[in-house]
């Protein structure tokens, strides 16, 4: 049976959205450019909801797949129900396909299209392909409605337990220093050559919300390289060194 559901934008975060809060940078489109891909970028700083974007069309008009960053929504339903240990601060499932497509078959498909239409995700067809439909394009959703979910998660604002949220948080926790902290899920289809990296980077203690959504001309590496080009934005916008 295919799950029909009816499209609604998730914490649509540029609704209201002015010419006095986004800045288009194209020094960002310009380091995409440089990495050998197509894209879009976009960073809200959470207090002043203040918008750096590249692209901006694309951040709020193109949707397609989520791929693996799809896994953010099995990962709670499976805090939730207790079929990930709370207790366990390894990071070793967070990026296993095999992990997840084992847990959305043991949540089973009524559960995830539950958990999907009350969270209003994305839009679309979902197919009946259990181990593949956040890749086949059935499913499909915007960078603009990414950082609206990720937002909510930080702020333990979705469905699930507060407690699933704020585990779930640690489990995406990749850098924690003494000048920042940088959270991010990633997803990648090397048929298509595309890469999400979607996440959070604090700053004394103060979050800043990005997303970066590209489509390169060769399929080698993608994640690495999307994580680098990152690395490389957050840096020319002045983060990652402690003084934001």
């Amino acid at each position: 049976m295919i799950k029909y559901f009816t499209p609604f934008v998730l914490g649509f975060v540029l609704f209201a959205c002015s010419p006095n809060n986004v800045t288009i940078d194209s020094t960002v489109g310009k380091m995409i450019d440089s990495a050998g891909m197509k894209g879009t970028f976009a960073l809200m700083e959470n207090g002043t909801e203040q918008f750096t974007i590249f692209n901006l069309s694309r951040y709020k008009d193109s949707a397609t797949a989520p791929l693996q960053t799809f896994f953010i929504v099995p990962a709670l339903i499976a805090l939730d129900k207790g079929l990930i240990n709370h207790n366990d601060t390894s990071l070793a499932a967070v990026d296993s396909v095999s992990f997840y497509e084992k847990m959305v078959t043991k949540i089973g498909r009524a559960s995830i299209l539950k958990a999907i239409d009350s969270l209003h995700y994305g839009k679309g067809v979902v197919s009946n392909n259990l181990t593949n439909f956040w890749m086949d394009q059935s499913l499909k959703i915007t960078p603009d409605e990414q950082l609206g979910l990720i937002k909510k998660m930080y702020f333990n604002e979705l469905i699930f337990q507060k407690k699933s949220q704020e585990k779930y948080k640690k489990m995406i926790l990749r850098l924690d220093n003494a000048n920042y902290k940088l959270s991010y899920i990633v997803g990648s289809d090397t048929s298509r050559n595309e890469t999400w990296v979607l996440g959070y980077v604090e700053e004394n203690k103060h979050p800043y919300f990005f997303v970066l959504n590209t489509s390169a001309t060769s399929g080698e590496s993608l994640i690495p390289r999307n994580i680098t080009l990152l690395k490389s934005i957050l840096l020319q916008q002045g983060f990652l060194k402690g003084t934001r």
